[in-house]
């Protein structure tokens, strides 16, 4: 198969728009029985004045009705337990409607009830109530009036309002929602202008929950805890004016402190999300202005900060060569942060990318550049400018190549260094990983003497979870796998007798994990215990000559359904195939004789309980497939391009039930480009966002960078015929249902 439209590391990154390619005229998507493909909407008519009031009226209900299922926690029927536990806890869920008999314009529903199982999430059979908010219809027209003056629909506007414990309205404490019109259009809801206020308290302390059953005296039950409400303001990225409202109890929960009157995250039990306004989309970068890319194959590294609430990424706008930006999520927020390298391009994250990590002193992100004196270094940034430089421990730096490697480890990112070192970094020192910090002397001491073999650390693997780092290195002059946790474990193997086995493409299994190396049989699956012992388990040979295999898991890598492994492997032909292999069983067994090249632009990415990926397969060309692992689940999920016309799937990203896919497709019988795909179990893929809509235009979403999923947005780059080749965000919370989209025009 070709390799994908992606130009070589060394290519410059002076700013040309990327050609655009003629599409096929081909059939129109097929689409499900009553459902169309999401095209872009025309404007909605305005609103009546006196609807507006109605839908934010019964909003408040509907939140208000939410709230009161948690203020009576200490109601609920007391269960009788061997040490007096409480009852199960109520729980609140919301999703959006579509338009049907009862909401005819759309809307959503509340539902409440008792978290039964104790898992966290109300379950069908748990729902005890629900309401339904529906979004008002549009009136009837009225008789035409004499001719006025035409003024814009006034706005309606939700005003939260504090109250301290003690107050007369809420003993406890709480939140008070006005609501009402903005008639003097300020932004404002001003006293004169709220139509009706509601109030939200919080719950009273619960009463002492029923004496055990344990022994001959039961224990005393735990007091409960009173239930909290807390507002909070939506990121403006996502929603310029709505609200958050969390629901929770102050029972100390995870790392939450009880009875302090403070809602902590790990306390939250459920939350609502109300915008005003459909959420956010478009592009957020305009690096090069006009039609010249601010972003190229060298030149496309990003990365989200949850705690931060930014985006990092690196950016060219012709002037300062590419330099590192910052950007809060929106396009007026989206600025230089820094001008690394003043004569040259510092070309942030070529090689290592961007890396954001937990460290001990916050949230950071690690990445390389060159300054254009000390040649490619170690950074670090904290997204400020005074917290942006390279990584410098007492004049020692980390020095950086093609060759180099980084990944998360022990608060900090382990790093293969341009001189053949494994280093570790928390931003603030470098040490040797062997000379890590949390080990004693006399740990250190004893790494010294197990890796005194180790010459040369390899490029093949440098993988990690939280306390396991696993690496290829230079051992006996050949390239083998070791281990390295965070109590000073450390495990070497020797895979291949005769020669190097080169492991990669690893996955963590329990107490262990999987990678593609090569050994006396070939190149296979062979799984690494973190005790040191290894197990081969799979024996391909290629079909044609017998030989065994040498290409596994290169392009769709491994992945786990279950007892299943799912990868790929070349044995017939010059395309591999989708294999799977059974832990249990230990059976290996090819899924698709007519599936062919899997994950080879796109990779895969493991979503349902199944692996999709993209493909080739006989009359979709390329396409998206998926398999859970057997014969009869394995298939073509789509034809986004009807017939032989390819879609060019260029990345994935899932959230919960629902996948993203940067895909060619078409609508109606127009060409989307490379645009942003919406899958959703048992519909047909439709359209989430097209950034150039018009006909015949080609967006090339995912040509440069990747397709990067954070809690609010999808962020990728893409064309829209205007900016040239930009970083795009667009909002996932209305398709997915975790907001509630209320319109404020009357």
């Amino acid at each position: 198969m070709s390799n994908p439209p992606r130009m070589d590391v060394d290519a410059s990154i002076a700013g040309e728009p990327a050609r655009n390619q003629a599409h096929k005229n081909v059939p129109n998507l097929h689409t499900a029985p009553n459902k169309k493909p999401a095209v872009k909407k025309s404007a909605q008519p305005k609103k009546k004045f006196f609807l507006s009031s109605l839908q934010t009226i019964l909003l408040v209900c509907a939140l208000l009705l939410s709230t009161y299922s948690y203020v009576q926690l200490d109601t609920l029927s007391a269960e009788k337990g061997n040490t007096g536990e409480n009852a199960p806890e109520m729980l609140v869920r919301t999703e959006g409607r579509i338009a049907d008999s009862i909401c005819t314009e759309g809307g959503a529903e509340i539902y409440l009830g008792n978290d039964l199982n104790s898992n966290g999430y109300l379950d069908e059979e748990e729902v005890t109530s629900s309401t339904k908010v529906c979004h008002g219809k549009e009136g009837l027209s009225g008789p035409q009036g004499a001719p006025g003056v035409a003024t814009p629909p006034l706005s309606s506007l939700l005003e939260i309002e504090h109250l301290d414990v003690g107050n007369l309205t809420c003993a406890n404490g709480g939140i008070l929602i006005h609501s009402g019109i903005d008639t003097d259009e300020n932004d404002q809801l001003e006293v004169i202008e709220r139509t009706s206020s509601d109030a939200v308290c919080d719950g009273l302390i619960g009463s002492n929950g029923a004496n055990g059953q344990s022994g001959i005296n039961g224990d005393t039950g735990t007091q409960g805890a009173p239930a909290l409400v807390e507002q909070h303001q939506p990121s403006p990225a996502v929603c310029i004016s709505g609200i958050i409202l969390r629901f929770g109890v102050d029972d100390g929960l995870g790392d939450g402190f009880e009875f302090d009157g403070i809602l902590h995250e790990d306390e939250v039990r459920s939350s609502i999300q109300i915008c005003s306004s459909p959420l956010l989309y478009g592009p957020i970068s305009d690096f090069a202005s006009g039609m010249a890319d601010g972003l190229s194959p060298n030149c496309d590294a990003m990365v989200w900060m949850v705690e931060q609430q930014r985006l990092l990424s690196a950016g060219v706008n012709g002037i300062d060569g590419c330099e590192l930006w910052v950007s809060e999520g929106t396009d007026a927020s989206t600025q230089l942060l820094l001008d690394i390298n003043p004569t040259g391009d510092a070309l942030p994250g070529l090689y290592l990318g961007l890396i954001s990590v937990q460290t001990p002193y916050g949230e950071r992100v690690f990445f390389d550049a060159d300054d254009g004196v000390n040649g490619r270094q170690l950074w670090v940034s904290d997204a400020t400018l005074s917290g942006t430089s390279s990584v410098d421990d007492s004049g020692d730096s980390i020095s950086v190549s093609s060759s180099s490697k980084a990944v998360i480890w022990a608060q900090g990112v382990a790093v293969k260094s341009s001189d053949d070192a494994l280093m570790w970094s928390d931003g603030q020192t470098i040490e040797n990983v062997f000379e890590h910090p949390s080990f004693t002397q006399i740990q250190q001491q004893s790494l010294a003497n197990e890796t005194l073999g180790i010459t040369t650390f390899a490029t093949e693997m440098l993988f990690s979870n939280s306390t396991h780092l696993w690496f290829s290195a230079k051992s006996d002059s050949n390239i083998e796998p070791h281990l390295l946790t965070l109590d000073a474990h450390f495990e070497s193997w020797n895979l291949h007798p005769t020669g190097a086995s080169q492991p990669n493409s690893p996955m963590i299994l329990e107490n262990g994990i999987v990678v593609a190396a090569d050994g006396l049989n070939g190149r296979q699956l062979v799984r690494l215990f973190e005790q040191g012992s290894h197990t081969w388990l799979t024996n391909l040979q290629h079909q044609g000559t017998g030989n065994p295999t040498t290409h596994v898991a290169e392009h769709l890598g491994i992945h786990q359904i279950g007892e299943i492994l799912v990868f790929d492997a070349l044995t017939s032909g010059v395309d591999p195939q989708v294999w799977a292999h059974n832990l249990t069983s230990g059976n290996t067994q090819i899924m698709s004789t007519s599936i062919v090249a899997p994950g080879d632009w796109a990779g895969g990415i493991v979503h349902q309980e199944r692996v999709w990926f993209d493909c080739v397969a006989p009359n979709v060309a390329h396409e998206i497939c998926s398999t859970d692992g057997t014969v009869g689940g394995t298939h073509v999920e789509t034809d986004l391009r009807a017939g032989m016309a390819s879609s060019n799937v260029l990345g994935f990203a899932s959230y919960q039930e629902h996948l993203f896919v940067l895909a060619s497709g078409q609508v109606d019988g127009g060409e989307s480009g490379s645009s942003l795909w919406h899958i959703r179990d048992g519909e047909q893929p439709s359209l989430a966002y097209d950034p150039w809509p018009w006909a015949s235009n080609n967006s090339a979403s995912g040509t440069y960078g990747e397709l990067l999923l954070t809690e609010h947005h999808l962020i990728f780059v893409s064309h829209d015929g205007v900016r040239g080749h930009e970083i795009h965000a667009w909002s996932h919370g209305e398709r997915t249902g975790d907001w509630l989209i209320w319109p404020s025009s009357a």
